[in-house]
Formats: structure tokens, sequence, C-alpha cells
């Protein structure tokens, strides 16, 4: 398999809206990622991920898109979008985007035209979107298609009233889901995509990969989240894609599913595969619910952490992908907690050993990592006290839920602020200042209150830092050429303890870390011919097999 350059790369995902406010007004922007570029080439990034920058009501934060063509005037202009891919590009980086494939904001001119049986282009557009008439209840009555439950909560159907249908929805009310069979769509879609890609776009990551097909025969159900996931068809819509324009262009292309077995994960990002160049999986992210919490449940429900289940995910996918098909880690994203308040201890007396454990366990894997904004200083959970503090569409549907079920108001927002989207969206800690030096005024959504102490420039010269800890790691990386290197993970099923070997370019390495705040032991004999490289420890008795709460060591050997 010939070597691909995104094999090699940082990748640096941006959450735009949180990001860094350029023009005051409260909102990250284009501007506000072109002047940090220097802080992110200093970091070792060398891709960045753009959340959706298209124009948008922001029902969902820009994955609701009104306007394919358009940038926000909340992040900038298309100018500064080609400043930014100008600027960026003159350093030898990347530039990649969201690309929502399965949905458009109800505001689109495609759903303003399919909604409404007046509209001169209403023949056309209908069939963009998913659409049913309902049933008849015993009563006589027009009920919903199915019980189908929407990610966000709630139906997925919603009532039109001008057509007497209701139209599917998998997100949010407001995001309308695409009608994949409808060929006139796809046409249109595919100009969309080009159009970007001749602007300079390095490459996309594909939200809900695995949702674009649906169960047609709209059975009856609840959730029912197997009639719109990963059903066999949308593989054609993918490779179609990958076909006429990912890999004629050579485009890095990400794509996003859970659940994906061997075979499809390979039909998705093998080196094979017509469709991604990588895959994102979810499987190592909520390994901590409490499933025995009955009114935060799902993902709201907060337990210990399963660390045999991140390494069992860890190792399985690196054996799934080993020489067939290429790797993504990552620890956290725009839609999961903060790493280090999800899987770290972020109390005062633990947040900086755990935050580095935590790296230490990731960034020595194989494969091209990714960086989620602001866990480089190890920014944590948000500490909000009232509900309107919160932004995220899901959040209000889910506290009725929890409601709904008995839980208090003190339950409901502890479950908010232990899972909820908003606490990775809060805005990046750049100093200590009002606002973290993010804006000159109020943001869109709360600064964290830790920002004061929590932030880049106390982190910035301060050598043992969690920044400089990813910085060293990130070099090292690339020094050692670890993306390729040989993987074997051991005691898999310790509850505590995670640790792996290595090989890299002029060393093997040996990672040990401890996952909890007792201590740990690991096989002292794995130590032989191993010397201490770093600790996140100011003192360590390195022949020792027994760590301390949240302790990581790296040692290597010369090959």
């Amino acid at each position: 398999m010939e070597r691909k350059y995104w094999q090699d790369t940082v990748i640096y995902q941006i959450y735009l809206r949180s990001f860094n406010d350029s023009n005051g007004d409260g909102i990250g922007d284009l501007q506000g990622v072109i002047e940090k570029l220097d802080y992110l080439q200093s970091l070792g990034a060398e891709t960045l991920w753009l959340s959706p920058h298209y124009d948008s009501p922001m029902d969902d934060n820009g994955y609701d898109i009104r306007n394919h063509w358009k940038v926000s005037p909340d992040y900038g202009t298309i100018d500064d979008f080609k400043e930014l891919l100008d600027k960026a590009h003159k350093r030898g980086m990347y530039v990649i985007t969201d690309l929502v494939l399965n949905h458009t904001s109800d505001e689109h001119p495609w759903f303003e035209a399919a909604k409404d049986p007046n509209h001169p282009d209403h023949e056309k557009y209908h069939d963009y979107y998913i659409w049913h008439k309902g049933k008849i209840d015993e009563h006589g009555n027009k009920t919903i298609p199915t019980r189908w439950r929407s990610w966000f909560g709630g139906s997925v159907w919603t009532y039109n009233e001008p057509t007497d249908e209701y139209y599917l929805h998998i997100f949010s009310k407001k995001m309308p889901d695409l009608n994949w069979r409808n060929t006139s769509m796809q046409e249109d879609l595919k100009a969309m995509i080009k159009w970007w890609v001749d602007l300079g776009v390095d490459g996309f990551r594909i939200d809900a990969a695995n949702h674009l097909e649906k169960n047609w025969d709209f059975p009856d159900g609840h959730p029912g989240y197997e009639n719109f996931s990963s059903l066999p068809k949308h593989h054609e819509y993918l490779e179609m894609l990958g076909k006429e324009i990912f890999t004629p262009n050579n485009l890095m292309t990400i794509g996003e599913s859970g659940g994906a077995s061997k075979e499809e994960a390979l039909q998705y990002a093998g080196f094979d595969s017509n469709e991604f160049d990588m895959l994102i999986q979810f499987e190592h992210c909520w390994v901590d619910t409490d499933d025995s919490n009955e009114l935060t449940p799902g993902k709201w429900a907060k337990g210990e952490v399963d660390v045999p289940a991140i390494k069992h995910s860890f190792s399985k996918w690196n054996e799934i992908l080993r020489g067939e098909g290429w790797n993504v880690i990552y620890w956290h994203n725009h839609d999961q907690p903060r790493i280090v308040s999800h899987y770290g201890d972020d109390s005062l007396q633990y947040w900086e050993r755990s935050a580095k454990m935590l790296a230490y366990a990731l960034y020595m894997l194989p494969g091209t990592p990714i960086v989620y904004y602001g866990e480089e200083i190890g920014m944590t959970n948000v500490d909000y006290e009232n509900l309107d503090d919160f932004k995220d569409v899901e959040v209000f549907t889910e506290y009725r839920n929890f409601m709904e079920l008995g839980a208090s108001h003190e339950t409901a927002m502890q479950a908010l602020r232990d899972r909820s989207r908003d606490n990775a969206r809060s805005p990046m800690q750049w100093d200590g200042s009002s606002y973290a030096g993010f804006s000159t005024v109020e943001p869109w959504i709360k600064v964290n209150k830790n920002h004061e102490t929590l932030n880049v420039k106390n982190q910035m010269n301060d050598e043992t830092s969690i920044l400089n800890t990813y910085k060293t790691l990130l070099a090292l990386r690339e020094k050692e050429a670890l993306a390729h290197g040989d993987l074997t993970f051991h005691d898999l099923d310790d509850d505590s303890n995670f640790v792996y070997e290595t090989t890299g370019k002029h060393h093997d390495f040996l990672i040990v870390a401890n996952f909890k705040k007792g201590e740990a032991t690991f096989d002292k004999t794995l130590l032989e011919g191993y010397t201490l490289f770093m600790s996140n420890q100011d003192s360590v008795e390195a022949s020792s097999n027994t760590l301390e709460a949240y302790e990581a060591r790296i040692y290597r050997k010369t090959k």
C-alpha cells in the first residue's frame, strides 16, 4: 500500500463557534482561526478540521444547513474562508470541513419548496425529503407513521399541514432528512461538494455517514434505530461519492459510523475501499454508563469507567485495520464530554496528572490522531448553574424527559453537567481575562469559571504543563513515525492498568498507565530492556511495577 500523506498528519478539530472570536461579537470565526495558526502549528497540528461553517439558523450549531454555498455570517465570508485556505496551505497545513449529507435545515430553499404545495418548485423538491401520510388510529385520528425515536429525543416525525404529511427527521425537527433515493437530489449535492473542492478544501469529515438510507417499508418499532442506521444501501451512495469526487481529487476523507463490524469497517475505510480513507467509530466513547440509573438513563447516567472495554476497543480496531485499512485515534469530539472529566479526574488534586495520563495512553498508539480543541490544555466539563446557561437543542428535550421520569432538578442538572454536548463547546480558554481571551464581549455560551487558572497562557511557558506534554508527544509521533507502529496490548482484562508496547522508527516503547484513583500494578517482566523516558510524576521509581493514582510512564529501548 502506497504511503499517504494523511497517515502521518495530526488532525486538530476546531469547533468554530467556540475557538476564537476576532471581531468582538462573542462568536468564534474564520479570522479567529487565522489568528491562531502560529499556535496550532507550534502544537504540531498539520490538518485543521472545521465544524460546519455554512449558513445556518444554528438550531444545531451549524449542522442544520440553510445554504450549502454560503459561509455563515457568524463566521465570516467566503473571502475569509479563502484566506484561511491560502494561509494554511502556505504553511504546509491542510483544511478539511464537515460534510453534512443526511439532512438540511428546514429553512433550506429545497425544504421551503418541498413543504409548500403552492411553491413554484414544489414538484421538483418535494421528493428531496422523506414524507409519509401517517396512520389512522381507532378513533379516526391521524397519528405518526411509526414510533421511531429521534437521536435528540421525541418522535422522528413532524406533521406538515400544507401537504397533510409527516416529514422524517432523525435529529432535530428543524433538520429534515434528505431522500438519497432521489437522483436529482444526489446530483445537486455532488455539484455542491465539487464546488468546495474546486475552492481548495483538502477533504471532508462526513457527518452521520451511516444514516443516509432508511427503511422505506416504515415498520413500527421503538426506538427503531435499525430502520435508519447502517442499512446496506447507504454504501452505494458513499461509493458513488468516493469514485466520482473523493478519490479523483486525492481528498482526505473521514467517515463517521458507530457499530461497524470488521467487514463493514473495511467496506468504509479499507485500502481497497472506494468510500473513505479513515473511519471514526464510537466503541470506546461511552464505557462509563450506569445501567441501573432509571432517572437519567442511557448515556446520561455516569458510572465507573470500564477500562478493559477501552483497551479491548483500541486493540480490536487496530487488529481489524492492520494491513487492510487505516485507523483513527481520538478521545472525544463535539458530541461528548471533556475527556479529563469523562475518563480522568477533574478535581484539583488529579486534574493535571490524569490529563497527562490520558495523553500518554492515546498518543503513542498507531493511526492518525485527532486532538479536540482545548484537550491539549486539559479543559474540563462546564460548571453551569442554570438550565438556560446550556445552549444545545438536545439538552432541553432530555431535561423534559428526566423530569417525566421523576428526576429532581439538581439530578437532571448534574446529568447535563456530566454528559451534555455543551461540555465540549465552551469557549477556548486562551488566558485568565474576563472572557478567557476568547472574546472581548460576553460569548454566545458561558466560559468555564476555571479559565482564570486553566488556560493556554499559563501553560505556554511551563515545561511540565499539559500543553507542553502534548507538544512533546506529537513531535515524538513524527520523529518515530508512531502512526505506523506495531501495537501489542497487555493485561487486556485488568480493570485499572492500561499497558501496551509499540514500535517506532528508532525505538520501541512501553506505555503504562493507571486509569483509577487507587494503585495499579503491571507485569514487571515487561520492563526488561526498557529505560524510563517520560513520566507524569515529578518523582518516579523507574523499576517499580506499581502505579499511583492516574500515574503514567513511557519507557523506551533502542532498536
